[in-house]
């Protein structure tokens, strides 16, 4: 509620609770298209999650469009209709959520979006997937055109979200070493290196391994991509 704070000058305002109000002044005036750069940066957690959706529910209810520019891509993908992904001024991919986060473009947009980072393995791709140096990364399509020229024999780096890597016995998956864990509440993000290149995996809670354990990494091939290592794009 901002009912305290009618009393009170803007230089007797926090950051957030100026935020609250200047939010609230751009409500009132009922615009054709609403911008919003960072509204909510100088909330606590809490309010923040809780401004988020009110933003969302009122954005809905008003049926009037809105731009948010934020450097954060949880808050983006939440919010979102269609996202576009900036970088160094350049706008490098527009599209759905969803598409940016099941389809990254290309390498800026795949390691940007996404709470847990995407796994991005350079290596050489063949006919039975990307060979790296801890061994042989599957795809699901290895004969993608790479520039006029079959992605076989081609430089390429493999991406693929840790939720779609299964933690496995060694001998059923890449055989590498957790080398960390990270508890996200329901789940944790287990780092394996696999041939000096470190892995991420989720796993529920209770299955995570131990530091140290040796353990196999089974990528799902249809949800792996594949990019140009000399571009940088999305092949396919």
């Amino acid at each position: 509620s901002l009912d305290e704070l009618m009393e009170r000058r803007p230089s007797q305002l926090s950051g957030g609770q100026q935020q609250r109000v200047a939010l609230a002044r751009a409500i009132a005036c009922r615009p054709d298209v609403f911008l919003f750069d960072e509204p909510l940066s100088n909330l606590d957690a809490r309010l923040r999650l809780e401004a988020r959706g009110f933003l969302k529910q009122l954005q809905h209810d008003l049926a009037t469009t809105a731009v948010f520019v934020t450097h954060d891509q949880s808050e983006a993908l939440a919010l979102a209709d269609r996202m576009a992904v900036m970088e160094l001024g350049e706008i490098r991919q527009v599209g759905t959520p969803s598409d940016l986060f099941h389809h990254p473009a290309n390498l800026f947009v795949a390691g940007f979006i996404g709470s847990t980072p995407m796994n991005l393995v350079p290596g050489t791709a063949g006919s039975d997937g990307v060979t790296f140096e801890g061994g042989v990364l599957p795809v699901a399509a290895p004969t993608i055109p790479v520039a006029g020229r079959d992605v076989e024999a081609a430089h390429v780096v493999y991406g693929i979200r840790p939720e779609y890597v299964d933690v496995t016995e060694p001998s059923d998956g890449l055989d590498g070493t957790v080398t960390v864990t990270e508890n996200l509440g329901t789940q944790f993000l287990v780092t394996v290196e696999i041939g000096g290149v470190q892995l991420r995996a989720t796993v529920p809670e209770g299955d995570e391994p131990r530091l140290g354990d040796r353990v196999g990494l089974a990528p799902d091939a249809r949800r792996a991509l594949l990019y140009d290592a000399a571009t940088g794009s999305l092949l396919g």
